[in-house]
This record gives structure tokens, sequence and C-alpha cells, in this order.
């Protein structure tokens, strides 16, 4: 006899654990499915993505301020970077990190299996563990399977030479001298900073004409430039040949060549280009060596395990799960949440749209998801942190827009930092004055932008921004100079 529930969850991520306590939250029976390898919840994000490489970006972070002491009188001496040390600090973090969630689960009495979920009918799933097969049975199922690493045609990865992000932060023992990064969304950044700051020789390849390319262009412009002051080498424009791959003794070599205008468009969108890249010979062009590659081009939905084709659940060409602004899919009863259901794949995202998939089913009123309150956020050296939308996409959208811009030079807590460089935008509307989008590259951006998607949530205004009174001297200051600067009255600029 199948075990009874209120709701099961597939997938232990952000987009499954966190609404999983939402729904016990309100008085539903819980069960979740997590497949992973030991049980271990929390996704991506806790296990391969956000944490750990975030850990190591700190390591980073501290190795940059060890070696750069002396202007502010510290003096250190050489500095030593111990890698397996680093490691082992990442794992500490994710281990104690697991626990709670763990922990979580047992305080808001979710029943969780260790197995793979898939459906034998709509309400009915059968999770196959390594002691055998289980059926559940629920009036409602969430869908939070999540994504996973996807790489272009020739270049399959080995975990050496060819490599992922996952096998980044599952190496304990070394990092690379040399490292090619093709892509240069979120991820492609991150590792090209913190290999950098580690000591090794990078060159970031980007299909499109700027890195970062779902960034406000000042922002891609800015960053750029402050990577090539560093020294890593930025090739935008540029394609590389995955039958040119070549694998030697030291490591790998590819040829890169110029792209043309209509290959970019091909991939507008975000990443180096996914599984649909023009991926041509590379005609002339430069051979780039280097001990590994990093192929950062995107990821791609988990599905395939679900047996969908029981339930009334729609795929678009691209494996995204098609829901509305509740997260229903096509099947009464089931719902999804994170990566399948695209929009922005990012952990906070995923939990969002995870609770308002539960509310919904529990009878509340949730306020539908608003991708451009979704805060998206880079840690690479400097931070980029944006939402909403740019000046460009507001008036693409037909609005009259009016911009800021205010400098983290005139904040006096960024010079003290010793990061004075970057900015903060805000784009308003001309005739509501209401917050369309923000966009900033500079010192703790990614935690300085939630003011600003509070302050859309709610409506606000960016000269209520400005009437708020912001901590002398922080790095918030940025935040209130340009809200006033919307309306041409910046004080310190």
């Amino acid at each position: 006899m199948a075990d009874q529930f209120d709701l099961v969850v597939i997938g232990g991520g952000n987009g499954g654990y966190i609404p999983a306590i939402r729904a016990s939250q309100l008085g539903m029976s819980v069960a979740l499915i997590e497949k992973r390898e030991g049980g271990h919840l929390g996704g991506t994000c806790l296990n391969l993505g956000c944490i750990p490489t975030k850990a190591l970006l700190q390591t980073a972070h501290l190795l940059h301020d060890a070696r750069n002491g002396e202007d502010f009188g510290v003096k250190v001496g050489e500095v030593e970077f111990d890698y397996p040390q680093a490691a082992k600090r990442r794992e500490q973090v994710v281990n104690q990190l697991r626990r709670g969630v763990q922990g979580l689960m047992k305080k808001n009495k979710v029943t969780v299996y260790n197995g793979v979920g898939s459906f034998v009918e709509p309400k009915k799933i059968k999770v196959e563990t390594e002691d055998g097969e289980e059926e559940l049975e629920a009036e409602n199922v969430l869908i939070s399977t999540g994504s996973a690493v996807s790489t272009l045609p020739g270049l399959e990865f080995d975990g050496e030479k060819v490599i992922s992000s996952d096998d980044i932060v599952t190496n304990d023992e070394n990092y690379p001298e040399s490292v090619i990064v093709l892509g240069s969304g979120a991820v492609g950044v991150e590792f090209a900073s913190m290999y950098h700051d580690f000591g090794t020789d990078v060159t970031v390849v980007e299909l499109l004409d700027r890195i970062v390319p779902l960034e406000d262009p000042e922002i891609s412009e800015a960053l750029e430039k402050e990577f090539e002051d560093r020294g890593i080498r930025v090739l935008t424009s540029t394609k590389a040949d995955p039958e040119s791959l070549e694998k030697t003794d030291s490591g790998i070599k590819i040829t890169v060549a110029g792209a043309d205008s209509g290959e970019q468009e091909e991939t507008e969108g975000g990443s180096y280009g996914d599984e649909d890249a023009p991926t041509g010979e590379a005609d002339g062009g430069e051979t780039l060596e280097a001990e590994a590659i990093l192929v950062a081009v995107g990821r791609r939905t988990v599905t395939e395990d679900l047996n969908l084709d029981v339930t009334n659940v729609e795929l678009d060409d691209s494996g995204v799960i098609q829901v509305d602004e509740f997260g229903r899919t096509g099947e009464d009863g089931i719902y999804a949440a994170g990566d399948v259901i695209g929009g922005y794949w990012l952990a906070h995202a995923a939990g969002h749209e995870g609770i308002i998939a539960v509310e919904h089913m529990a009878g509340e009123n949730p306020m539908p998801m608003d991708q451009n309150l979704v805060p998206r956020v880079t840690f690479c050296r400097p931070e980029v942190a944006s939402f909403g939308l740019s000046k460009a996409q507001a008036e693409e959208e037909g609005y009259e827009v009016k911009e800021s811009k205010f400098p983290f030079r005139a904040i006096g807590k960024a010079l003290i930092e010793g990061e004075p460089n970057g900015f903060f935008k805000i784009v308003a509307d001309e005739e509501t004055d209401l917050i369309l989008g923000m966009h900033a590259i500079g010192p703790k951006v990614t935690d300085l932008i939630t003011e600003g998607v509070f302050a859309k949530l709610v409506e606000g205004t960016p000269q209520e921004i400005g009437m708020t009174m912001h901590p002398h001297p922080s790095l918030s200051e940025v935040v209130g100079e340009s809200a006033m600067a919307v309306e041409g009255h910046p004080i310190h600029f």
C-alpha cells in the first residue's frame, strides 16, 4: 500500500526543501525525494554551486587582501597558498549546512526518501532506492529536479583537462596553473576571478560582444576593464572550435577566431551558446594553450527520470516545464519550481517559486512570481548585481526612462576599504517615478542590491530611497546617493 501525503516534492534543492518546509508550516503532510548520493539535500547550490564556489571565492578574496596589505600598513611577508586546506574548509562549510538542512527536515516533520522519484500516474510516485521500490500518493506534487552542467559537442568533460564547475568544487588536491574559461556568464567570470587570485594564468573566451552579456552594457564594459587591469585576458566576439581541441601531455590546445554578428545573434540570451552554439571550424584565428579548459556555457534541465509521459506536464523544446504564474503545470495538482521552469536559474528564485507554488496549493493568495524582482548576483571581483530592466530594455518596453549613475569613488567607505572602482545605477519610470531596475558593480553590491528589490516590491520611488537615512560611513550610501541622482541632486558628486 502506498504511503499517503498531502504533498510529494521531487528534488531536494532550494526549489524543493524550502517549499517543503513552507508546506509543513501550512499544515500539509510532506514527503521529499532526493536522489543525490548520500541523500544530501540542498541541490546544486549547496553541494556543487553557490556554497562551495563562494567558499573558494572567499579564499581568493583573502589571498588578494593579504598580498596587497602594505598600503594599509600590514606587512605579512611572502603569502603562501595552501589549496588542500582551502578545499578542506570548503567541505566543512558545505557539511555544516547539509546537517542544518537535514535538521530542518526533522524539525518540520518532512519525510525524506533517498532515491529516484518518477510518476506512475499523476498522483502516484515511485521511489527507487538502494533497498528496492516504494510508492507514494499525494494530492499535490512539486517537481523541483533542477539542472545540470552542459557542454558543447567535442568538449566532453573528463574531469582533468576539460572541466566543469562541478569538477572544480570537488577537487581537493590542486588547481591548474593556466586555464581557458569558455563562456563569461556568472559561472565563467566567478571562476576566472577566483583562479586569477590563486595565481593561475586566465583567458576568458566569449562568443558575444561583451562579457556578462545579460547585464547592463556599462557593467560589462567596466568588468572587462577590471579583469584586463588585473591581468585576465578577455576575448569577446570570439568562438572556439571544439573540433580543434587537442589534449597534450601538459594540457590542451584549442583554436579560437572572431565570431561574426550572425553567430552572435544565434546565441543571444546569456551563455556561450549552449548545445546549439555554432561550432564550425575557426578559420585562421589563434591557438590557445592551457593546462585545462573550463566549459561554462550554461546548464540543462533535469527531467529525464520523471516519466512525465504519464502526465499532462508539458516541456518546451529546450526541456523547460511549462507553468503559469503560480507554478501550475498542465496536470491538475502537479506544480514545478526552480531551474526546470526556466526564468532566472538562481537558487533564491527557485526557493521563492516553490513557496508561491505550495501556498497556492494550500488555498492561500500568494503574489505571482515577478521576474523583475529577482536579484541577479555575481561574486567575481569586483562584484556585480542587478534586478529588473536596464535603460535600453525599459525603452524597448515603451517606458519613458530616467536613469542615474553614482560612482563608488565618491563614497568614503569604498575609499577606506580600498575599493573605489565601480558604480550604482537606478532606472526609473519618468511618468510614475517607480523603480524599473538597478545595476551595480563594485564592493558588496551583492548585498546592497536588496534595498532596491524591496523598494520595487513595495512600489517605492528613488525619492523615498533618497529620504531614507543611510549610515555614514557605509557602502549603502551609494544607494541613497544614486537615488537622489535620479532627480539630479546627489550630494557628494
